[in-house]
């Protein structure tokens, strides 16, 4: 750059340096996830050791690296240095207790206050619209005191997906679905799974509500299609595991399937004979006049009488209610040896590293079963266990390439957010759609395109990562039009100071930022520091000085941005360690 830059913009020489930053994040591999997802890689396909430390001691004070690595785990990324030295001087417990207390924040209260917006002389009291569940998500995310439960829960709408992409799903059925996976991010997964169950967002969303009995003479027959993804996506997947997350093999071996198609059909006839739960007597209530806040009803009248093939041969027999079969389903699942390694592997892979040892997964998943006082599915248990595990917080782990995870573009663009205080005249965002690869992020919560999510626990980019038998779950939406098109995303972003527009404009405070570019070390100090966790490389260091000493001094302004472009797209940033 020469000295009369004023700005980074999205050109061809960056969208060049972009795209050798895509390559890069193949090539060393660090980005690449653990070995398995619905069908995780047989014994020895994983690269990974299965031995490691298993009881850190977590009661001392933390360097700063390690409590930045940690806040970066644990939340949307810190606000400012103070949030990483608290962690430091209080210590991960201190911090992680405080969380587990803070109170959750309420999407319904948000879209409640914001509904007058949309007044008309049809909605005198105003409507809600999509737009609405969608800023409440961000405005946990950037303003919310409740950061970890915010960061679990949004890794749970991950595997618990409910996506709007249609679109179909009401606003106040989104918003309350994220408050009943908030207030159950710390709860029993028992009692999670029962409430996901009987959400509307989801019994519409997967065709359970107004699922009823067969009846041959009209050729109709319950809806699979919730019974099929609760058991192969949202508690023990398609084959019998370990408690490592390894496959169980036959004597053949083959991995032993978890279930059959007999399975998938006796799960469906025990969930059918459920409507909203304000139908009154009318089964077939339409969705104008049902209520999708509250949990679904049951019908007896609608419900399958017969018998009912569940898991491992167990059938439930004669006739019982909607209540009574959806218990027993519900408590097999739930007891099922899959659920604890299923579960944990996948919200260690969301939380902290994409390739989780098969020691990590045992030692989180004993927890699951059982969380020291005879509790099964403790989530808080599960959490604080993913946290504190020696795999996330011994630096000799955490050193090796293949440890880490991509961070995810939303998670990103969060971070840069909060980072840089940003806010709006009137308090409120307009962050609604950013899954365009072309000019978004590839990326934006309550819009995967299936219930598969955006990207697969098991995917595993083809070349360097797939090689060594890792996986890579964020690189399934990586690709040279996502980079490029975050890239452009990223400059527009940094280059205007904000995004969105009018009072709702969340504009980014560089003043700090600004104070220290006049020296390009400074100023990339201060980034390593709050972004890169203490890790930026020689590499990084000195491609961003570079830049900033190639334009004066004086324009603080430009300086600040084209830093801020380069981090976004610099490996050592976009990748976790």
């Amino acid at each position: 750059m020469n000295q009369d830059s004023t700005q980074l913009t999205a050109g061809p020489r960056l969208q060049r340096w972009a795209q050798a930053a895509l390559l890069a994040l193949a090539v060393i591999g660090i980005a690449a996830c653990g070995s398995g997802g619905s069908s995780p890689p047989p014994p020895g396909a994983n690269a990974l050791s299965a031995t490691r430390p298993a009881a850190p001691d977590v009661s001392g004070k933390p360097s700063f690296e390690d409590a930045a690595r940690f806040v970066a785990q644990a939340t949307f990324g810190a606000r400012s240095l103070d949030d990483i030295e608290y962690v430091r001087n209080n210590g991960y417990e201190a911090w992680l207790w405080d969380q587990f207390r803070a109170p959750a924040a309420s999407h319904m209260a948000y879209i409640n206050s914001q509904r007058a917006r949309e007044r008309s002389r049809d909605f005198p009291l105003g409507r809600y619209t999509e737009e609405m569940s969608y800023e409440a998500m961000w405005q946990q995310w950037l303003y919310g005191d409740d950061q970890l439960r915010a960061r679990v829960a949004f890794a749970l709408t991950q595997i618990l997906v409910i996506s709007n992409v249609s679109p179909e799903l009401r606003a106040e059925s989104m918003s309350s679905y994220m408050d009943m996976i908030n207030k159950n991010a710390f709860g029993n997964f028992r009692q999670l799974l029962e409430e996901v169950t009987l959400h509307p967002a989801m019994g519409y969303y997967l065709n359970m509500i107004q699922s009823e009995k067969e009846n041959a003479g009209k050729g109709t027959y319950p809806n699979e299609n919730y019974a099929r993804e609760i058991l192969q996506l949202f508690s023990i997947g398609l084959v019998k595991l370990n408690i490592d997350g390894s496959m169980q093999l036959d004597a053949n071996g083959l991995p032993q399937p978890a279930y059959d198609e007999n399975v998938v059909k006796g799960f469906a006839r025990a969930f059918t004979g459920w409507s909203f739960g304000n139908a009154g007597t009318n089964f077939y209530m339409g969705e104008n006049e049902g209520d999708w806040t509250q949990p679904m009803k049951g019908f007896s009248n609608k419900h399958e009488p017969g018998d009912k093939q569940l898991l491992d041969g167990y059938v439930l027999k004669g006739s019982t209610s909607p209540e009574a079969s959806m218990k027993t389903a519900l408590d097999q699942i739930f007891a099922h040896p899959n659920v604890g390694p299923f579960i944990s592997r996948q919200l260690i892979q969301r939380l902290v590293t994409s390739n989780p040892s098969p020691a990590y997964i045992r030692r989180v998943a004993t927890v699951f079963n059982d969380n020291g006082s005879g509790v099964r599915g403790d989530l808080k248990a599960v959490v604080r266990a993913i946290l504190v595990d020696a795999e996330a917080r011994d630096v000799s782990v955490t050193a090796s390439d293949t440890f880490g995870k991509q961070r995810e573009p939303v998670i990103r663009f969060a971070n840069f957010l909060r980072a840089t205080g940003a806010k709006s005249k009137s308090g409120i965002n307009q962050i609604h759609c950013l899954d365009s690869s072309d000019n978004g992020l590839g990326q934006s919560p309550l819009l995967s395109p299936t219930v598969f999510n955006f990207f697969s626990p098991s995917y595993a980019a083809p070349g360097p990562i797939a090689d060594r038998g890792l996986t890579s779950p964020e690189f399934q939406i990586t690709t040279e039009t996502s980079v490029v098109g975050s890239l452009n995303f990223f400059a527009s972003l940094f280059n205007s100071g904000g995004y969105g527009s009018g009072d709702h404009r969340l504009v980014m405070d560089y003043s700090g930022l600004r104070n220290l570019a006049g020296d390009a070390n400074a100023l990339a100090d201060h980034l390593n520091k709050l972004f890169y966790l203490g890790a930026m490389t020689p590499e990084t260091r000195s491609t961003l000085t570079t830049a900033i000493n190639g334009i004066d001094a004086n324009n603080r302004d430009a300086r600040v941005k084209a830093a801020l472009i380069l981090t976004a797209i610099a490996p050592d940033f976009v990748i976790q360690k």
